[in-house]
Order: C-alpha cells, then sequence, then structure tokens
C-alpha cells in the first residue's frame, strides 16, 4: 500500500511538471510581430514592482513537499495585479527520530529564499513547481513563508 501510494505520488508530480512545462512554453516565432514604437511602450506598461501587503493577502496558496519538489496551487484574488514571482523563505524541519538517528548530520538547518517565477494573471488560478536543493532533499517538511511577491498592475 505504501509503495503504490509513493507511486502515485511519484506519477503526480511528474505530471504536474510536464503539464507545466507545456502549458507555460511559448516560441519568440509564435509571437506577432509589432512594430518597435509598440513594443517599447508595451516594455514601459510592464515594470514590475512588489506588491503590497493587501495584494499578498489576496493569494490562497495550497502547496506542500514531496519527493524533492515543493508544489501545489496558487490563486491570484487580485483583480489589478498580474503575478510574476514569489519570493519564500523554507526552513527545513527535522523529526527527533530522524535526528537521532543522525540521518540529517550533513542537512542544512537554516532557512533559505527561494525565487519562483510565475506568469499568473488576474483571478487565476495556476501551478506552483520548484525542485528542492540537494542539502534538503531529504527533509519531510519545511516551515514555509512568503516574503515577498512581484508583479505589475494591470487595468481592467
Amino acid at each position: 500500500m505504501l509503495v503504490t501510494s509513493k507511486f502515485i505520488r511519484l506519477v503526480s508530480a511528474l505530471t504536474l511538471l510536464a503539464w507545466l512545462t507545456l502549458s507555460q512554453s511559448t516560441v519568440a516565432s509564435d509571437l506577432p510581430a509589432s512594430p518597435p514604437c509598440c513594443q517599447q511602450s508595451a516594455n514601459a506598461a510592464l515594470a514590475l514592482i512588489e506588491l503590497p501587503q493587501e495584494a499578498i493577502q489576496k493569494l490562497k496558496i495550497d502547496a506542500g513537499f514531496g519527493w524533492g519538489i515543493f508544489s501545489g496551487t496558487i490563486y491570484n484574488g487580485n483583480d489589478h495585479y498580474h503575478i510574476t514571482q514569489l519570493v519564500v523563505s523554507m526552513t527545513p524541519v527535522h523529526d527527533h527520530h530522524h535526528m537521532h538517528m543522525h540521518m540529517h548530520a550533513n542537512m542544512s538547518h537554516d532557512p533559505k529564499v527561494h525565487d519562483i517565477n510565475l506568469d499568473l494573471p488576474p483571478l487565476s488560478k495556476g501551478a506552483l513547481s520548484m525542485a528542492l536543493p540537494d542539502d534538503v532533499v531529504g527533509a519531510h517538511d519545511f516551515k514555509w513563508e512568503i516574503l515577498k511577491v512581484t508583479g505589475y498592475p494591470v487595468n481592467k
């Protein structure tokens, strides 16, 4: 039963990664060509900002750890911000059973800051996925928190 459960979680994680890769890929040649004047004004309109706390409060994240991956879903409840990046702090949580067995002697116990790039329009749901660094891949759980959210304002 345990092996079947682990296999299902592995297949689910791999499917999620494949879906993310396919759904987020855009080839530059597929984009419509625009005159240089229009490209400059479009780029100027995408000035990235750090989102205010009230905008961060409107994010709903259901995520966790497994198979060396931090993954889950995120809902952008903002109607005027397009999310481009989350900055999260992750601290490995080691249970006492493993600590006594010296299994985590070489594992980091310090918080690490990670950037997770996104392309999440207003009022939409997306997937989160990030491979964990090798020095913490054996940890079973993490304490994590959002430090910063980056995006740009949009007019609706």
